[in-house]
């Protein structure tokens, strides 16, 4: 599985976003904010948490794992030496996991974050092995999960103790309700899309961050940045507007959303949830046009294209109306699976 690395810190992630961050800081806190209230509601798990957490919210620690890739020495700006929380306890456990799981390393913590379904062939995540890997988003949730059980033990080699499993699954759960990190494309050297299989994987679009996404307004197509940036920032700014996240975070707390609800043990929870947000992974891409396409001979990723949407105007409140809703989604899931996995 290949590496993504940080380009830019937390603060700035919106302008300079690579494909580990979902949602950005805003959509994070707000499934961990729809979460603390579901789980208002369960004393015995919301204390645990508390616990855990050294008395930090979920909303507060959903944007952690995003952060403590300023500690990363493997980008071109050096490894910041500041703490990410002013929990001294959780903050050397961060940096315990961060060492076990180094940038340069196999794996780094990086690779948890996502996983590269083809958008193109119809697959659900089991149905092949191209852009899955050992230590992706579907495979690291349900580790996180047995820690917090007590089946694998806390002082296992990706040094996740019980604490960083809750601020794990607290941002997993967020970057696996965006459609990019779940799905992906992948194009022939003449910079066609196509559906890859083991051999011949072509070259990955890095979960649209080699993409510039282009909307129509006014009377022209205008940039708007990379087709990854836009779902992790601009999208949710849209579905959120301007009203305080903590009326979106009541209101969705007490609202049920749609279909969230999934079977079975919660160890497989993860692989259902990558399978539910592939149909919009896929419409995705099926709203927009490829131009040029570029390839480097070599590489495992285009180099760089545009995606321009295909009904003008139509992209941008779509796209809205599903971050609104897979937040929501989301917010729920987590408050469920702490309950199923610390009761």
């Amino acid at each position: 599985m290949k590496l993504r690395k940080l380009i830019a810190p937390l603060l700035v992630v919106c302008f300079f976003s690579v494909n580990t961050f979902a949602y950005g800081p805003r959509g994070h806190q707000l499934v961990g904010a729809i979460a603390d209230r579901r789980l208002a509601r369960n004393s015995a798990v919301a204390t645990k948490v508390r616990q855990l957490l050294d008395g930090l919210t979920l909303a507060q620690a959903a944007t952690l794992p995003d952060q403590i890739k300023s500690w990363d020495d493997c980008g071109s700006r050096p490894p910041s030496p500041d703490p990410v929380t002013d929990r001294q306890r959780v903050n050397n456990e961060l940096r315990a996991f961060v060492a076990a799981n180094k940038c340069n390393m196999h794996p780094t913590h990086s690779e948890f974050h996502f996983t590269d379904v083809p958008v193109i062939g119809g697959e659900k995540y089991a149905d092949g092995t191209v852009g899955r890997g050992e230590f992706d988003i579907v495979q690291m949730i349900p580790f996180c999960i047995r820690v917090l059980r007590g089946e694998e033990p806390e002082t296992n080699s990706r040094a996740i103790t019980k604490t960083i499993a809750v601020i794990l699954i607290t941002h997993y759960l967020g970057d696996i309700h965006q459609p990019l990190h779940v799905g992906a494309d992948f194009f022939k050297a003449d910079g066609t899309a196509f559906h890859p299989v083991a051999g011949a994987e072509g070259f990955a679009d890095q979960g649209g961050n080699k993409l510039t996404l282009f909307t129509f307004s006014g009377k022209k197509f205008n940039a708007v940045g990379n087709l990854h940036s836009f779902w992790d920032c601009k999208s949710v700014d849209r579905a959120f507007g301007q009203t305080a996240d903590a009326a979106w975070a009541r209101q969705f707390a007490a609202q049920t959303p749609a279909r969230w609800k999934l079977t079975g043990d919660v160890e497989t929870w993860a692989e259902q949830m990558a399978n539910d947000i592939l149909p919009f992974a896929r419409e995705a891409r099926r709203r927009l046009q490829y131009r040029n396409i570029r390839i480097v001979p070599g590489e495992h990723f285009i180099a760089s294209g545009e995606a321009r949407e295909r009904r003008r105007g139509s992209y941008s409140s779509w796209a809205a109306n599903v971050v609104r809703q897979e937040i929501h989604k989301g917010g729920w899931r987590l408050a469920a699976v702490l309950e199923q996995s610390l009761r």
